[in-house]
């Protein structure tokens, strides 16, 4: 679809009262729909300053950042498993425990954590019907009915961190798993449209695709615009890129088919929020990042990921937005929106007032961290509006002014602080202890 298509189903959203009081009819119950990008950073998509490399196709989310706010200081996690862990507990993975990708018999959240969907339905009288398509990892693989067990509605997806094929790959759903052959994007998408189509109250979809991740393959022709792009494994092992980008453009194109199927009423009352769960994975990575700074790393290429919020309730259009955002606040974010009645809890602060009004509050610190990941990248980091402490466990600490080196290419341990780096160093480090 079109962007201009796109972006005209979506700007009627902004005439939508966010401020109206909560009630289960017409418009003052948004719908809201979570959309989580797998691998997907700065460097392959959007217009982020310094960011030249190849970029996608996504005429489908240009146009939501046309007709919304174009967050470019999120952070999340280095890798998937924390990441979606903070977003669902509002948490930093400290309190977690996870701190890195879950895999085999051990590991996940544990059964004591409230999320996000059981949360907002505990606060508002069980209204609305929430789903999570696509991948999960969040729970090891002995845990099969955790999303359900979690107070998840509905779950249908991709258990684990990734697939053998996105043409051939493993379906879990209210514990029960099955070989599915459809390509994964377009899957999730008829999934979701499906469930969506069914609904009955409003709902909180979150939609977690495990697009660009690995497997590197060519997607359907109909959904990329390179109608020569090979698919023997010879010149996709030679090449990546073009394959990751062409995964990121299919992708984009079933968001497209996504938004064109729903009604009226729902397109003027969903908040829409996409995301990516960290930066881009290292074989694929492109300048400024590079492998060791980009997916796996505590630095900007593996923390500092794409954001965009359109829709219901959100005022200010196509505009950029430098605040500091961490991925614990979209559980906040949601909750606030969805009228559980919150707009602070635990690691979390809502976004919902930068919505409408450039100058509303906002965290003065964001922090992420990297545990449990067996290698020497593991550590937190911790950030004010300019300065950036990276501090590993290994002991090697890196200090940087984003200001003036956003890609972190000159660390100021290795010259004398001024007067106002060493004041904000100091307070970066008294906000960590405080974190404890």
């Amino acid at each position: 679809m079109a962007a201009a298509a796109i972006l005209m189903l979506l700007l009627c959203s902004v005439s939508c009262n966010e401020d109206a009081p909560v009630s289960p009819t017409a418009l003052d119950t948004p719908n809201v729909v979570l959309i989580i990008a797998d691998d997907m950073g700065w460097d392959a998509f959007g217009k982020y300053p310094g960011t030249n490399g190849q970029k996608a196709k996504t005429p489908v989310l240009d146009s939501l950042a046309q007709s919304g706010i174009t967050f470019t200081n999120l952070w999340v996690n280095p890798e998937c498993s924390p990441t979606r862990a903070s977003i669902f507990t509002g948490k930093y993975g400290f309190r977690t425990g996870v701190g890195s990708a879950i895999g085999g018999k051990t590991g996940g959240l544990n059964s004591s954590e409230t999320l996000l969907q059981k949360f907002i339905n505990d606060k508002t009288g069980n209204q609305y019907a929430t789903a999570v398509i696509g991948k999960w990892h969040m729970s090891n693989n002995t845990q099969l009915a955790a999303p359900e067990q979690f107070g998840v509605g509905y779950y249908s997806g991709i258990f684990t961190g990734t697939v053998p094929s996105y043409y051939n790959w493993t379906k879990t759903s209210n514990g029960q798993q099955t070989t599915v052959t459809t390509y994964a994007t377009t899957y999730f998408i008829d999934d979701a449209m499906r469930w969506v189509e069914e609904q009955q109250k409003p709902w909180f979809l979150t939609l977690a695709l495990n697009a660009p991740h690995t497997p590197f393959h060519r997607p359907p022709l109909h959904l990329i615009s390179d109608k020569t792009l090979a698919d023997d494994a010879a010149t996709i092992h030679s090449n990546k890129l073009p394959y990751y980008l062409a995964a990121i453009e299919a992708m984009d194109t079933e968001l497209g088919r996504f938004f064109h199927s729903l009604t009226e009423e729902q397109k003027k009352n969903t908040l829409i929020i996409f995301v990516g769960d960290n930066g881009t994975g290292t074989q694929v990575a492109q300048a400024p990042s590079a492998s060791y700074t980009s997916k796996g790393s505590l630095w900007q290429g593996g923390i500092n990921a794409p954001m965009i919020v359109s829709g219901y309730g959100v005022a200010r259009q196509n505009t950029t937005d430098h605040s500091l955002v961490n991925g614990t606040d979209l559980y906040a974010t949601i909750a606030d929106v969805a009228g559980a009645g919150v707009n602070q809890i635990h690691d979390s602060y809502s976004l919902k007032s930068l919505f409408g009004e450039p100058n509303a509050s906002q965290r003065k610190y964001a922090y992420s961290e990297l545990f449990g990941a067996g290698d020497g990248g593991e550590g937190w980091t911790m950030r004010d509006s300019r300065y950036k402490l990276i501090h590993l466990t290994n002991g090697n600490e890196y200090f940087y002014d984003l200001s003036v080196n956003p890609f972190e290419t000159s660390n100021l341990f290795s010259t004398t602080l001024s007067s106002e780096a060493s004041t904000a160093l100091n307070a970066i480090r008294t906000e960590k202890l405080q974190l404890q």
